[in-house]
């Protein structure tokens, strides 16, 4: 079995531009040879959902949330989820809830997602079909991530890891302007290998292709038997990765 995964934003989605329709040809094609083409990304399943309408992009099956959990390809039936505590949620709005330059969103492992605050003065359509929320509706919901949005200041997403890492209690992952916490242990990485379990193929008989373009991708590509970055991946992320490509549809039918 050969198992193509991709990351989303970045990878195959591109701010500005959309999707590349080679890119999603190539998809198919693969998908049509009998191998499968899960996606890996950050993104809660409504806000995959959401980036993926009206693209004609078809997965098998979806490690969402950074592995926080996964489901089918029409990503109706949840394969598995992790929950971030509540008290997490309350805790980062109480410690960030008013800075500026940021925004605190919370991601479910149902089909609504929130917008807890947005100090940035600025909207991303990545959250553009968030609901408003308040710490009231923390319990109301189950969160797998809680993605926080800084663009554009390092220096401030730097110290956001810093306060993250010490409660001890989230994983941290990063995503260019983006800092994920999720449930411990959570990663892509993490997500691809239960799914792999769930659907009772053996990591060792399975060829692992993955595609990603930033550090939320690395866990991921630490598995594969041959990983992608992008000219545009951070310079650690091509490091990492065994080839740095210029789309998707370059290299996926070598692979076929």
């Amino acid at each position: 079995m050969k198992v193509a995964a991709f990351d989303f934003d970045g990878t195959l989605h591109h701010p500005g531009l959309g999707f590349r329709p080679e890119d999603i040809a190539a998809i198919d094609a693969w998908r049509a040879a009998g191998h499968l083409a899960i996606s890996a990304t950050g993104r809660s399943r409504s806000a995959l959902a959401h980036g993926m309408r009206g693209s004609g992009l078809t997965f098998d099956y979806c490690v969402l949330s950074n592995g926080g959990s996964a489901t089918d390809g029409a990503n109706r039936e949840l394969l598995f989820g992790y929950e971030v505590d509540g008290a997490v949620v309350r805790q980062t709005i109480d410690a960030y809830g008013t800075h500026p330059g940021l925004a605190i969103f919370g991601t479910t492992l149902g089909h609504v997602d929130g917008v807890f605050a947005n100090n940035t003065g600025a909207d991303h359509d990545f959250t553009a079909h968030f609901s408003p929320m308040t710490v009231a509706d923390i319990p109301l919901h189950r969160f797998a991530v809680v993605p926080i949005w800084v663009p554009g200041r390092a220096r401030l997403r730097a110290e956001i890891v810093d306060w993250a890492r010490a409660l001890g209690t989230v994983e941290v992952a990063q995503n260019q302007d983006y800092i994920d916490l999720m449930a411990p242990g959570r990663s892509k990485g993490a997500g691809i290998l239960q799914l792999l379990d769930v659907l009772r193929l053996p990591r060792d008989t399975v060829e692992l292709y993955t595609f990603g373009d930033s550090w939320n991708d690395l866990t991921m590509h630490a598995l594969a038997d041959s990983s992608h970055s992008f000219p545009h991946s951070p310079a650690e992320v091509r490091a990492a990765t065994d080839r740095v490509i210029g789309s998707v549809s370059e290299v996926l039918p070598e692979y076929m």
